[in-house]
């Protein structure tokens, strides 16, 4: 993924999350495109790749809430490190591992996040991190998977075929 690309769509990523995402969002549940792109960056890049895009990333939403600057920076970078760590090691590909690999991710993310954000107060923690973590975790590794499974298809230009 060249560098004008993955700009490219970072940008296109942020605006769906403000823009697209509080749509479709169930009992105010929300998937989370960043810490998937962050992932794809990783998987397709490299630890280095995916700890910049992560920590850009994260860096951008946390301007937009001054008051969790670096929250957001330190908890995708370390997705994305992790994430081109995993790269080398994994030998599927397609929506299964996507399902499972970005739920990961994001409880990944959101666990670090969460910890900085309650500072360390472990009540508010957990009872936010089941309340809003896994939900959120569950519905990006569901939504991830669904993209999969799309652009699977797209790719091996079964769409629109008449079969038979």
């Amino acid at each position: 993924m060249t560098g004008a690309r993955l700009t490219l769509l970072a940008l296109a990523t942020m605006i769906a999350q403000v823009a697209v995402i509080p749509r479709i969002a169930i009992g105010g549940i929300r998937p989370d495109l960043t810490v998937l792109l962050v992932v794809l960056a990783g998987l397709r890049g490299g630890s280095i790749t995916g700890t910049i895009v992560g920590f850009l990333l994260g860096l951008f939403q946390d301007l937009l809430v001054p008051e969790t600057l670096g929250m957001n920076a330190l908890a995708k970078a370390l997705v994305g490190w992790q994430a081109g760590k995993l790269s080398g090691q994994l030998a599927m590909d397609g929506p299964p591992l996507y399902l499972g690999l970005v739920t990961a991710a994001v409880l990944a993310h959101d666990f670090v996040y969460l910890l900085c954000f309650t500072r360390f107060e472990l009540g508010r923690f957990f009872a936010t991190f089941f309340t809003h973590a896994v939900p959120t975790a569950i519905y990006t590794g569901l939504f991830s998977a669904l993209i999969a499974a799309v652009v699977l298809v797209l790719q091996q230009g079964n769409l629109g075929r008449a079969t038979g």
